[in-house]
């Protein structure tokens, strides 16, 4: 007999896949008695979900599954992109009307928010992270797949919309050999102008951010002083920002609105116009920038990022932080800004200090080069905090041991 899928499930449940899909993976409630009828399903048909991946992840203890964590961590609310990544590794880029061979080509998770998500949650204990992505997704494989595969790296998932003619973005990226990358990707918008409906009104008494990629800043910029009355801390990497942001008015807006920017060197290029390629002048470019466009308190935070030339984070007033990248051969760099912001956000919200989470998220940067893919290489806390030597603070040893 073949083995039992998740399509038998649902049917001999008398559900939907994207129900099954809800019970396996805990990604929004379900009502008591049709969670018994799908585990009931699930026992009759002998289905076993993703054993092997579920099997692989569980070796690393420290990071906490969906639905098991700790009131005491902070959370992280990713909203955004999610895709499959079909990533193909060739010599070089085709010229017009060329037909190329690759290497290989990979199927595997992607999209800013999604990995932003992952690498947050990977991190683990001491720097745990309750965390959930807001996405669109629908009912096909594709998006079953993703899923499973982002509670399987303790990301629980929300879509705001699972209809039947729903299906997952997808994405094409062409991997040079120097590690260049170039990016393909379907349009993804959430289709909403509120986040209350998914959050709640107030953030609770933990810390608890949201943050956005730069693709939904267009419909849910204007939910954002609500959410930060409200206690949020919000945040947005700049990743797809649309045209009509990429100004210097448009970056004063995103300075109003949210609690953290990361910057990359893309969009501080349409900015400003050309960025020097020396790493010094370069950040007094873009310190001008902040200086020009701070908030009347002269709060919040802009993440700089370089690269190879490492990252600078500037706070108020204050010099900025800056850190060196590793000295790495890359392999893909798709991914390395979402990684530098998923680490920053999930040591920073367990406030570890501003110039140790930089640190941290640089290194996690650089190493994540040097593996294929947006989530070749997850980071783990203790790896990092040891890399770096960055002895364990008392206040996060106490979260990480329940108190």
């Amino acid at each position: 007999m073949k083995r039992p899928t998740i399509h038998d499930v649902a049917r001999h449940a008398g559900v939907s896949i994207g129900t099954v899909s809800n019970v396996l993976n805990w990604t929004t409630p379900v009502r008591d008695a049709t969670k018994a009828k799908v585990e009931a399903a699930i026992k009759e048909l002998g289905y076993q979900p993703n054993t092997l991946a579920r099997s692989l992840i569980s070796r690393r203890s420290n990071v906490p599954q969906p639905g098991s964590a700790d009131p005491a961590w902070p959370k992280l609310t990713t909203v955004g992109y999610l895709s499959a990544d079909y990533t193909a590794r060739v010599t070089a880029n085709p010229d017009v009307g060329d037909r190329i061979t690759a290497e290989r080509i990979k199927k595997s998770l992607g999209g800013p928010a999604a990995n932003v998500a992952v690498m947050a949650a990977g991190l683990g204990t001491p720097l745990a992270v309750e965390t959930e992505l807001i996405s669109r997704v629908g009912q096909d494989t594709d998006s079953e797949w993703a899923i499973g595969e982002l509670a399987e790296r303790g990301v629980r998932t929300i879509s705001v919309d699972r209809g039947g003619d729903i299906r997952l973005s997808r994405c094409i990226v062409l991997v040079e050999a120097d590690g260049t990358r170039t990016i393909i990707n379907e349009p993804l918008s959430l289709e909403v102008d509120s986040l209350a409906p998914y959050l709640g009104e107030t953030a609770g008494a933990r810390r608890h951010a949201i943050h956005l990629d730069g693709l939904q800043v267009g419909t849910l910029a204007g939910s954002m002083p609500a959410l930060r009355r409200g206690g949020f801390i919000t945040s947005i990497h700049t990743t797809g920002l649309p045209a009509e942001w990429r100004t210097e008015d448009g970056f004063r807006t995103l300075r109003d609105l949210f609690h953290l920017v990361a910057l990359n060197r893309d969009v501080a290029r349409d900015i400003l116009g050309p960025i020097d390629p020396d790493a010094r002048t370069a950040r007094r470019q873009i310190a001008g920038l902040i200086r020009r466009t701070a908030p009347a308190d002269r709060s919040g935070l802009v993440i700089a990022t370089f690269g190879a030339d490492g990252a600078a984070v500037f706070e108020g007033d204050a010099e900025p932080i800056t850190t060196a990248a590793l000295p790495v051969e890359p392999v893909d760099t798709t991914g390395a800004g979402d990684t530098f912001v998923g680490v920053f956000l999930a040591a920073w919200l367990n406030r570890l200090p501003t110039d140790d989470a930089a640190e941290l998220a640089t290194i996690a940067a650089s190493r994540s080069v040097t593996a294929a893919g947006a989530q070749g290489l997850i980071p783990n806390a203790e790896d990092l905090l040891a890399r770096a030597g960055i002895a364990q603070p008392a206040a996060i040893s106490a979260i990480a041991d329940g108190g």
